[in-house]
């Protein structure tokens, strides 16, 4: 973890005046393109949600400012994001895991799934890693295609962490497939052109997915 220097950083002013507000954060969706992805899960044992949640912590991790988080002596920057994401009980309710993550999309999605089952049935709701700095807080709504979603906020005064969200993935078009994404990150830490570089760079992985073997 590295510490910001305010003193010198260029986003400063803007820190010091969105962190004060009630809700200093900002949303943007957009829809993506999953075609690759989709083709990849249909001709491997890879399955959408952990190849998405990869997809989504490969672009986060090269975003800089999905990096950044508040503490009490201002601003760090992490080493790279942990997933927080919610999984559905038996009983039809969710949970919350997170999961460590690699490079490697196979062992992510892996391990990715020992933690959720791990989670899946407590019978309590899990916020045992809600005090980690790197965690990046993941929904998915996959029995409906939205448009943009809301969040609850804790009012936390240090609560800084990014929010992704993803709804239901959808045929286009005959072979075409795409979802609304949704980023909501600290506006203190982040501007739209923060949010713009995430999309792209999501984008740009989900479009490499087509070259990997099945």
């Amino acid at each position: 973890m590295e510490r910001i220097d305010l003193s010198t950083w260029a986003r400063r002013p803007h820190y010091e005046f969105f962190r004060g507000f009630e809700r200093p954060f900002f949303d943007v969706a957009t829809r993506i393109d999953l075609t690759p992805l989709v083709e990849l899960t249909r001709r491997s044992t890879l399955r959408l949600f952990p190849s998405l949640l990869h997809s989504v912590c490969v672009a986060a991790n090269a975003t800089d400012a999905l990096r950044l988080r508040l503490d009490d002596e201002g601003v760090v920057r992490v080493a790279q994001v942990t997933p927080s994401f919610t999984v559905m009980s038996d009983r039809g309710t969710f949970n919350y895991a997170t999961a460590p993550f690699t490079d490697d999309l196979a062992r992510f999605s892996r391990e990715l799934g020992e933690h959720a089952d791990r989670s899946r049935n407590l019978p309590e709701l899990f916020l045992g890693d809600d005090h980690r700095l790197d965690l990046v807080y993941i929904t998915s709504m996959p029995w409906l295609d939205f448009q943009s979603i809301s969040h609850a906020f804790s009012g936390q005064p240090l609560d800084s962490a990014p929010r992704i969200a993803w709804g239901k993935v959808v045929e286009v078009e005959p072979g075409r497939h795409e979802a609304t994404f949704q980023l909501t990150v600290h506006h203190a830490l982040a501007d739209g052109r923060d949010a713009a570089i995430f999309f792209e760079q999501l984008n740009t992985r989900i479009q490499a997915l087509a070259d990997l073997p099945g």
